[in-house]
């Protein structure tokens, strides 16, 4: 096919967006704790979100050269608008990626001991920047107990180290090379809006990392010995932690959580509760009441915030965000929202071969099965609820959709909060118009386990005009629609078909 885009924006790289000047809002203080409760300012911080663990690096669907590797300022603000949208006012990054051959040349935050690729931490400066704008605040892990596939951990550190496996809970130049780490993070200026991390309101918690039991629980190690080092672990670097940032809150990620409750570094627990992992395990499936007792552990001493949930049905669900909201709780993160693509539809992900797939606001038929629209319906009433707010009408989409070739039809760059799209089609640049489909949708991911696991990252044809004729040029345009109205049209993509 011979394409050419007549009329658009112009499409930025990354990196000249990092340029751009953003400040701190004036009253939007560093997230505090007294107690059992967070405060912004003198005012309780509640919340309910969803997790974005795509957010500051995309871990599947990455083009052979890397390029789509880090979310780019559409693919952020779409995630961010979505979330403001839910009425969300925190969410939560995944732990940042360590390199590894097994992931061959695959970008990664920590690039070498001692290294640190400026590349990854430029986008999770964009990421802090944005939430300035979208009224959102970051917990933020430092380094996954798991070794996933292009993200990597605590495992892969200690190589970096030079020391075997296990080694980075207890030797003391692993631990060293960590806190090297943490003063470059902590003392990181964003190049976007200047900001020291450690004195960025946009940072609501650093969390020690993600999930630590799991490191002794799946490579079945045995748990006398490896939950003391991790606890200690945890202790040792929550105290450096405060002693180079005093002002951010600390989260631990798993450990022995009466220690944990008594020290004066660490300031708030956490906990992940899956209805799937859980009927897996052979532990309760009942995440209300497992809430209530994770919440009797910490009422009256520190907040307690479920910053994973899910997998689970709408009820059960319900129940859990009834028992954050009503008794207390700071706040939940629904697993897990994933953003459009800037190639066109959206990023995927399986959860572990289940029949759930992440999150795609504002919801599709593609998520039926596991209750998708009904699921993101729900948390934008609790959204705002907790926060003791009604919930607003529903805004028109935006931006306008950007329309892309594909090898066998079009793709097109979405608008967050658009429903469904309608297309138009003409023998001339400039029309008359009519209208060829409507209803389409860009979460057609019916097949989300092959594509998150595409080696090539390819775009999604999501629409083939198999009325157009034979050896002709034909002129598109799309908008995105919801029940409040439609985006401004796309830029006009002229289609010779051969």
């Amino acid at each position: 096919m011979n394409l050419r885009l007549l009329f658009g924006p112009h499409l930025f790289p990354c990196f000249l967006l990092l340029t751009l000047p953003l400040s701190a809002a004036d009253n939007w203080p560093i997230i505090t704790s007294r107690g059992d409760t967070l405060y912004e300012n003198d005012r309780p911080f509640r919340f309910f979100g969803l997790a974005a663990p795509n957010i500051q690096a995309h871990e599947t669907q990455v083009l052979p050269d890397f390029s789509n590797r880090f979310p780019d300022d559409y693919e952020t603000r779409d995630l961010l608008e979505s979330m403001r949208r839910l009425g969300a006012r925190a969410t939560r990054t995944f732990a940042l990626s360590v390199a590894s051959p097994a992931d061959g040349a695959m970008p990664a935050y920590i690039s070498g001991r001692r290294q640190f690729n400026e590349t990854a931490f430029r986008c999770l400066d964009l990421v802090i920047a944005r939430c300035h704008e979208y009224d959102i605040r970051l917990i933020i892990p430092f380094i996954a107990s798991q070794s996933f596939e292009n993200v990597r951990g605590v495992d892969e550190f200690s190589t970096l180290s030079g020391k075997e496996k296990g080694s980075f809970w207890y030797d003391e130049d692993v631990k060293s090379d960590f806190r090297y780490f943490l003063d470059f993070i902590l003392n990181r200026r964003n190049t976007v809006n200047g900001i020291l991390y450690k004195d960025d309101p946009a940072i609501l918690a650093w969390q020690l990392g993600n999930e630590f039991p799991s490191y002794y629980g799946d490579r079945k190690l045995d748990p006398k010995i490896w939950e003391p080092r991790i606890t200690q672990w945890s202790l040792e670097m929550a105290a450096y932690i405060k002693q180079v940032d005093p002002h951010h809150l600390v989260m631990e990620a798993g450990g022995n959580r009466a220690a944990f409750l008594a020290s004066p570094h660490i300031d708030v627990i956490s906990t992940h509760l899956y209805e799937y992992w859980n009927r897996l395990a052979g532990l309760s499936t009942d995440l209300a009441s497992v809430a209530r007792s994770d919440w009797k552990e910490c009422r009256g001493k520190k907040p307690l915030i479920v910053d994973e949930f899910g997998l689970a049905t709408v009820e059960n669900n319900r129940a859990l965000m009834r028992v954050i909201k009503d008794e207390g709780i700071s706040g939940g993160l629904l697993w897990s929202l994933r953003c459009h693509r800037r190639e066109g539809g959206f990023m995927v992900h399986n959860e572990g071969g289940t029949p759930i797939n992440s999150y795609h606001f504002p919801g599709f038929g593609a998520g039926h099965d596991y209750q998708e629209t009904q699921l993101l319906d729900l948390l934008r009433v609790e959204a705002f609820a907790i926060r003791e707010l009604p919930v607003p009408p529903v805004t028109p989409p935006a931006p306008a959709p950007v329309l892309f070739p594909t090898q066998d039809g079009l793709t097109w760059r979405g608008s967050t909060g658009a429903n469904y799209y309608v297309m138009e089609r003409s023998a001339q640049a400039i029309g008359p118009w009519e209208t060829c489909a409507t209803g389409l949708q860009d979460s057609v991911i019916f097949r989300a386990k092959e594509l998150e696991a595409s080696s090539d990252g390819s775009p999604v044809t999501l629409w083939t005009d198999e009325s157009a004729p034979a050896h002709s040029t034909r002129y598109y345009r799309i908008r995105g629609f919801n029940v409040a109205g439609g985006t401004e049209y796309s830029p006009v993509l002229a289609v010779t078909k051969p």
